[in-house]
């Protein structure tokens, strides 16, 4: 994958999604996609999804289906780190 690509997510009648900056796909089912996105992770929710093109080297992937909810995974510093800044 290329290092100065732009990711984008372009959403098309909540049918289909299609996105740039994909690292890799970490697991699927027809309920929820699971992504590295630039060093993120990310989750694609629904119902009845598939991947119909995923390019490791572009970083392309399409996912169709009826797609529900897409959010990104932000990990939270531990406990002890948030209480004692």
């Amino acid at each position: 994958m290329q290092t100065n690509q732009i990711d984008k997510l372009i959403l098309e009648g909540r049918k289909i999604l299609n996105m740039t900056g994909v690292s890799s796909v970490d697991g699927f089912s027809e309920q929820c996609v699971k992504l590295t996105v630039s060093d993120s992770k990310a989750q694609i929710l629904g119902e009845g999804l598939k991947i119909t093109t995923y390019n490791k080297q572009d970083g392309n992937l399409i996912v169709e289906g009826k797609i529900d909810e897409i959010k990104y995974l932000v990990k939270k510093p531990p406990v002890l780190k948030r209480i004692f800044k």
